[in-house]
């Protein structure tokens, strides 16, 4: 097996002559017990591999065309089969679970349901702390380098199929993993934007308000609110825009300001307060609000009144960028992904030898 670079990842292959590309199982060592996905055939120094990394617990299959050596790993290791709820009655094989959209497998493994594909129960799965993303049939890596959807003529409702891939736009992932066809380890989501944009029986940098759920952002105090984030399902690479609906009481997020990145927020709907240094401000619908970089840019939006307000917040998306928090003192490096508090501040040479 082939050790991937995503920690406790493994692959191995066989080369499928009718298509010319290569078909993939996928391994997970974890505490927990092992789980494999999609099983190939696999050759003797594999299994003697897998055996080394403490066997299989679970075997998953992500579509009814997907079972390949499923049977014979349960026959040898024991596993446990879990299978889409949907495609469950097709398949030769007796699952112990089926699981649904949406579902947690284990914990950091969640199935995305797909339909109008080849197969009315596929899933994908998203490996969520691990930035990645697994599809069993509708994406193939092919050629080398890029993804491509399955041939039309394979899927059930090919524009809905290529539709329906907004779903896995909504996460967090750089990787993508195949089981037919060459992985990406790189940039992986925007080679499935980009796939999605050759195609011209679709339209995907466009959607609309109504075409999308709110979603519900807990958080500690106040700052709870509802949105809608639009920018992942539609292609956008260089700014961010999400709509937020923000109850009586509730605040968008705590005082801040970004060193590089700017935004901008339009009031869709309501009135609302906005906190800045320089004292607060009533705003109402059709206000329009710049936040330059820096701290000119610092704000905050508190609902003071008695009606939700909507509000669209537009932003660059730069990579570099750090968020400065005044009033907890902290900071956000994006880099880094971890926050911070500016004070005390340290020597260049302290701690080093």
């Amino acid at each position: 097996m082939k050790r991937l670079m995503i920690e406790d990842l493994y692959s191995w292959s066989i080369f499928s002559e009718a298509r010319q590309i290569d078909f993939n199982g996928h391994l997970w060592v974890r505490e927990d017990g092992n789980i494999v996905i999609d099983p190939v055939e696999m050759n003797d120094a594999d299994r003697t591999q897998l055996e080394q990394l403490g066997g299989v617990k679970y075997i998953v299959i992500t579509n009814r065309d997907h079972e390949r050596e499923a049977a014979v790993f349960q026959e040898w290791t024991g596993a446990e089969v879990i299978v889409p709820e949907a495609d469950a009655d097709a398949m030769d094989i007796k699952p112990a679970r089926t699981i649904s959209d949406g579902e947690t497998i284990v914990p950091g493994l969640r199935a995305i349901h797909l339909p109008y594909g080849k197969s009315p129960g596929e899933i994908a799965l998203h490996f969520n702390e691990k930035g990645t993303v697994l599809f069993g049939d509708i994406v193939a890596g092919e050629p080398m380098g890029r993804l491509s959807l399955l041939a039309d003529d394979k899927l059930e409702d090919a524009p809905k199929a290529a539709m329906q891939l907004r779903k896995v736009l909504t996460l967090r992932f750089s990787t993508v993993l195949v089981g037919d066809g060459h992985s990406l380890f790189r940039e992986g989501r925007q080679e499935l934007v980009d796939c999605l944009q050759a195609r011209d029986d679709i339209y995907i940098n466009r959607i609309n308000l109504d075409e999308m759920e709110w979603a519900h952002r807990p958080a500690v105090g106040p700052y709870c609110f509802d949105y809608k984030d639009i920018d992942p399902l539609i292609g956008a690479k260089n700014i961010g825009y999400c709509v937020y609906r923000l109850p009586p009481g509730n605040a968008t997020f705590p005082m801040h300001l970004h060193h590089f990145g700017e935004e901008m927020c339009y009031i869709m709907e309501g009135t609302c307060t906005l906190k800045t240094p320089r004292g607060d401000i009533e705003v109402r619908q059709g206000d329009f609000i710049a936040f330059p970089p820096g701290p000119v840019g610092t704000h905050k939006f508190v609902n003071e009144g008695e009606a939700p307000a909507t509000l669209l917040i537009l932003g660059t998306t730069t990579p570099h960028d750090v968020s400065e928090y005044p009033d907890s003192n902290k900071v956000l490096p994006y880099v880094l992904q971890k926050i911070y508090r500016k004070d005390p501040s340290l020597e260049y040479f302290d701690g080093e030898l």
